[in-house]
């Protein structure tokens, strides 16, 4: 199938809605832009069809929120669903909406089909790709790749469960690309991945490559949003804001052999006990006021269906790590 990177233009208004108290973070300013209304985004992250019983349910939830306030556009951060008809409904549910709707690869996305066979089934212009709507320019990357022999090798079928040196890594042509639209573009940027591009643990092995061209042109990043950690943190490095954007559904907490015998009473059989569930569906509401100069993220705040970690006496993790039934609240200035 021949693809092509696009550019979509779109231009709609909306109104501002903030519902608990923001963290004022600090972004570079200096960009030119040519904002008329609000631009109001619905973002969700690692809701895991697959594996949540009741992942359709949550995603209704958000699709309802979103209709209701009438977003212009939704995003889904990957580890959404594979590409398999079981999975048809859900996509009818996430089609309900009648903006435009994007994706980003995540890489359980591919672990039962090809990249290519997820494009067809999403409908995505290509792993990679960026837009502009309304004074706004975004960026999705894919680093849904391993290294090995000297090669980049796409996620397929699974066959990233191997060593994790070698695997979630940008390929070469994508970083020459991202380099390329960045330069190209005079708007304030945002870019979102489904893998950390600062993680100093879970995130792109090759993320050094991307930090360099992101801060060579700091003032025009608004910001970094990445999925994948299932975790809810803010992180500020040589002057660009990354915003870890936590699961709809769960936390895992693997190896936790004294969580799992206790945690098991609360899963049905179709719920790994590793999965710390979270009680509502979490995603977040991104409000850019190009008037105001700023962008606030609204999220959802749950709790744990019990027993909770902390109840479970669970130790808890080191900073950038740490697990939350939260999606904080930020404001970013530009």
């Amino acid at each position: 199938m021949n693809r092509r990177k696009f550019i979509h233009h779109a231009s709609t208004g909306a109104f501002a809605s903030v519902l608990a108290p923001t963290i004022a973070l600090p972004v570079n300013k200096g960009v030119d832009s040519h904002f008329e209304n609000p631009l109001r985004i619905g973002i969700v992250a690692d809701v895991h069809c697959d594996l949540m019983p009741d992942a359709r349910e949550r995603l209704e939830v958000f699709i309802s929120k979103a209709m209701d306030e009438q977003l212009d556009f939704i995003i889904q951060m990957g580890d959404f669903c594979m590409g398999i008809k079981e999975n048809d409904s859900f996509m009818n549910i996430w089609n309900t909406f009648p903006g435009p709707k994007y994706h980003v690869l995540g890489n359980h996305d591919m672990d039962k089909n090809s990249k290519e066979e997820m494009l067809d089934y999403w409908e995505m212009p290509d792993p990679y790709y960026s837009f502009d709507f309304n004074g706004v320019h975004f960026i999705i990357l894919d680093a849904n790749h391993m290294y090995q022999g000297g090669k980049y090798v796409d996620y397929d079928h699974a066959n990233f469960y191997v060593d994790d040196t070698l695997r979630t890594f940008i390929n070469t042509e994508q970083i020459e690309w991202f380099k390329a639209d960045l330069q190209s573009t005079k708007l304030p940027t945002i870019i979102f991945s489904h893998q950390s591009l600062w993680h100093y643990q879970w995130g792109v092995k090759n993320r050094l490559a991307i930090q360099r061209i992101m801060e060579a042109q700091v003032n025009k990043i608004i910001c970094c949003m990445n999925g994948h950690n299932h975790i809810d943190f803010h992180h500020i490095q040589n002057g660009i804001n990354y915003l870890e954007i936590n699961s709809m559904s769960y936390h895992w907490l693997q190896g936790r052999e004294h969580y799992l015998a206790k945690q098991s009473k609360v899963h049905d059989e179709k719920t790994l006990p590793n999965m710390a569930l979270y009680q509502d569906p979490l995603y977040a509401i991104a409000t850019l006021d190009q008037k105001k100069g700023s962008l606030e993220l609204e999220g959802t705040k749950s709790q744990w269906v019990s027993p909770s970690p902390e109840d479970l006496e669970i130790p808890k993790p080191v900073l950038g790590s740490a697990y939350t039934p939260v999606i904080s609240d930020y404001e970013l200035n530009f």
